[in-house]
């Protein structure tokens, strides 16, 4: 069974088609130059950076779980209930033995109440970014200095994130872990290092802020750890290590708003050292930094026997000025070309999910081997591959969001040429890949921190359990033993509608696409290491290369061999149904991102939605409001004039209104809206003060009255300012004055027309005007007028 052809009707289907072809256009050879395969490795991050070790040089399956020791240091019970992470700063800031930046005033509060105690804003309106904390730029960042005496934290490195640090008792640390650039929250991933530390010495660590209210720590899962001495003496690499580790609510509540007092999450775990002056990592997982990246991508392009079938493209440049890449895999053959099928894979839209990029690895390493199995991929398929989507994250130490302050995965749908660069050139790509050829399969590489195991995400409107959508994942369960089919979901969320998994599964109509989670933990109570996750990637690359097979037949003499994809249904008919209920699903967390009025002034406009359009369209206009108070005395005039006449007594013609017009009048003699014509007027001439009559004989008809004589005043006013002959009118020698009737009996109050009485013919003197004005109110002030 073939799965369905990808077709895509978008109206910007050639300017796909057209950044697709740009980027895969291939440089015309130069024998003169030499040609240079690598990558210069060029991190750019906000603020400056220290080396990190050599990580990961040797695998290691399952390592024997540490032993869950007793630690004899007291808790340290806390009883206020509504305080802030500011507010135990105030308490505890002669404890503080580190802070991520030496300029950093931690006490100072905003002028509002969005003081984020562990935010960085870097505003982008310039072509170098600026890092702001509380409204005050960082320039050179500084470490501050420690005691000898004392351990030394750090974490102005690559992907590290460590905001400060108090000691709070004697081995007691409190650590606070910064927020996401640009945002006031997401904090689940750490990572920092420590030295100074007595060989021997077991210390406590209290992580403050974590966001998540559930973590896979209260089921067994140990901090990654890494000491330079332990690799140096006996080439130990990461490990997980740590013990009496507890994850509960915090004391302490979040900054945004604080009306809802929503409190963060701490981790808690203690740790005893090995070696007299050694310098140990602590991370939520093994990280994988940017620069792991580039340095993998340089030995597959310096091997001779590797690179010929590999080639790589710079996609696009990020916010922070790095690099996105795209890399390229098949066979240099040319045979069945045309009917290879194509594969994409993503990895890295949130940065602090580093499993993802072993498992990228796996499959990158697999692809470019001698496998039998790699062989056949490369000659049936053409592999396009996003190794990093979000570089920025990872090199700024972010767990979720890009520099732009949300998250990726939830910007397909529509994503900011500007401020999402690295989607909307890599959904451009694929949409243009999908029109030179059919793809097969999408998967979106993901760490998950509530579940273990390995499983998928799949789309699927059915929730029949024996649907197409379904097979690829269960054949990857049968020959990948670190996944868990029964934690497989098939849904299409509302809540993850702008997600990769689900925009490129309506717009290019492919049956597989998958957002493939790898748990931070493991499987069974145990813990995954880095070859584990490689070995994911490697049974993914196995389990295509089955469907391929199946889906090839009728180009090979391979017809008599069993249906794969047939044989997956009959076995998911056979299976009991399903709810697909996600529990523990790391959906992001919207609360964390900034306001529109604070992300406008961090962005160039280009960059703004519509509605932070609007938004400050509205600002402009409160702005000029307050700008024109001087000018209030006018305003209030007309007020009082307005409502003298027409706000008297309430009634029922009092109420009927004139409807303001939004149509732009034709004639503005005719049609002008009423509230102007007076406004108009009373630029002209300053308005003369109300006539005091005795309001004890005012009626309803003696308020529409006068309000007709207004409205002919100023209508004669107008045509005698412009010199044009009244038209359409006759006149009428039944009363003492002058009256002028619009020939037009039908009234209609929204245009503006109306029977007007005016005192005088046009070019009289004013002083006649006031004069028969007096008249004619002498005459209508009684109950009895003439109709």
């Amino acid at each position: 069974m073939n799965s369905n052809n990808n077709y895509n009707n978008d109206s910007s289907s050639e300017d796909d088609l057209q950044v697709y072809e740009t980027l895969t256009k291939v440089a015309p050879p130069n024998e003169l130059l030499p040609r240079k395969l690598t990558i210069d490795i060029d991190v750019k991050s906000l603020y400056p950076l220290k080396p990190l070790p050599q990580f990961c040089k040797t695998y290691t399956t399952f390592f024997e779980e540490s032993l869950q020791r007793e630690c004899s240091i007291p808790d340290i019970q806390v009883t206020d209930e509504n305080r802030t992470l500011l507010d135990y700063y105030e308490e505890n800031k002669q404890n503080l033995v580190y802070k991520r930046f030496d300029q950093l005033d931690l006490g100072k509060r905003t002028s509002n109440d969005r003081t984020y105690f562990a935010s960085l804003l870097a505003n982008f309106k310039r072509t170098q970014p600026r890092v702001f904390f509380r409204g005050e730029a960082l320039f050179d960042q500084k470490l501050t200095p420690c005691p000898s005496d004392q351990i030394q934290f750090d974490s102005n490195f690559e992907s590290g994130n460590l905001f400060c640090a108090f000691k709070k008792a004697e081995n007691v640390y409190d650590l606070i872990i910064q927020n996401d650039i640009n945002t006031r929250g997401n904090t689940q991933w750490f990572f920092f290092s420590i030295t100074g530390a007595k060989a021997g010495q077991t210390i406590q660590f209290n992580i403050l802020n974590h966001l998540k209210t559930g973590s896979l720590f209260n089921e067994g899962l140990q901090p990654a750890v890494y000491s330079v001495k332990e690799n140096q003496l006996v080439g130990t690499e990461w490990c997980r290590d740590g013990f009496n580790i507890s994850y509960f609510k915090s004391v302490f509540m979040k900054e945004y708003p604080l009306s809802l007092k929503k409190k963060y999450y701490q981790l808690r775990f203690h740790y005893t050292f090995k070696h007299e002056g050694d310098k140990v990592y602590f991370a939520h997982s093994f990280p994988y930094t940017y620069t792991n990246l580039l340095e993998f991508l340089n030995t597959l392009l310096e091997d001779q026997e590797r690179n010929q079938y590999l080639s790589r493209k710079v996609l696009c440049t990020t916010l922070g000025g790095n690099t996105c890449e795209v890399l390229t895999i098949t066979s240099n053959s040319l045979q069945k070309r045309a009917f290879r099928k194509g594969v994409v894979f993503l990895a890295r839209q949130h940065p602090g999910e580093p499993q993802a990029s072993y498992v990228m690895q796996g499959i990158i390493d697999f692809l470019t081997s001698n496998n039998p199995q790699a062989e056949y991929l490369r000659q049936n398929c053409i592999f396009k591959i996003f190794p990093m989507m979000n570089s920025d994250g990872v090199v700024n130490g972010n767990y979720r969001c890009g520099l732009e302050g949300s998250d990726l995965n939830r910007r397909w749908k529509k994503p900011n040429k500007y401020l999402h660069p690295s989607v909307y050139y890599a959904k451009k790509y694929v949409k243009g890949f999908s029109k030179e050829r059919q793809i097969l399969l999408v998967v979106d590489l993901h760490g998950h921190s509530r579940k273990q195991s390995s499983f998928v995400y799949g789309c699927a409107y059915s929730s029949q359990v024996k649907t197409i959508e379904r097979v690829f994942a269960l054949l990857m369960s049968k020959v990948n033993p670190f996944m868990d089919y029964s934690s497989c979901t098939f849904r299409v969320e509302n809540a993850k509608d702008k997600t990769a998994r689900i925009q490129l599964w309506r717009e290019l109509k492919i049956n597989w696409v998958y957002t493939y989670e790898c748990s931070f933990y493991g499987q069974q109570k145990k813990h995954y290491q880095i070859k584990d996750y490689l070995n994911c990637g490697v049974s993914i690359c196995n389990a295509l290369s089955q469907i391929v097979k199946d889906t090839s037949k009728e180009f090979t003499n391979q017809a008599n061999q069993p249906d794969i994809q047939q044989q997956m249904l009959e076995e998911l008919g056979k299976m009991p149904q399903t709810d697909d209920q996600d529990i523990g699903s790391d959906s992001s967390q919207s609360e964390a991102e900034l306001s529109d009025d604070e992300l406008v002034q961090l962005f160039q406009p280009k960059t703004y939605s519509i509605k932070q359009k609007n938004l400050l369209k509205q600002q402009e206009t409160n702005n000029k409001k307050k700008l024109q108070q001087p000018n209030s005395n006018l305003k209030s005039t007309i007020a009082s004039q307005k409502a003298s006449i027409l706000q008297e007594s309430p009634s029922k013609n009092s109420e009927q209104k004139p409807p303001m017009s939004s149509q732009k009048p034709k004639n503005p003699l005719y049609r002008i809206q009423a509230p102007l014509r007076v406004r108009q007027l009373d630029q002209v001439k300053q308005p003369e003060t109300p006539l005091m009559v005795d309001k004890s004989v005012q009626t309803d008809d003696w308020m529409y009255r006068q309000w007709l004589i207004q409205m002919g005043k100023l209508k004669k006013q107008q045509e005698f300012q412009s010199f044009t002959p009244t038209r359409n009118i006759y006149k009428s020698s039944s009363q003492s004055v002058t009256r002028f009737i619009v020939k037009n009996s039908t009234m209609k109050n929204d245009r503006g027309r109306v029977d007007s009485i005016s005192l005088m013919a046009s070019g009289l003197q004013n002083k006649l005007i006031s004069s028969s004005q007096q008249r004619q109110m002498m005459r209508y002030s009684g109950s009895n007028f003439m109709s």
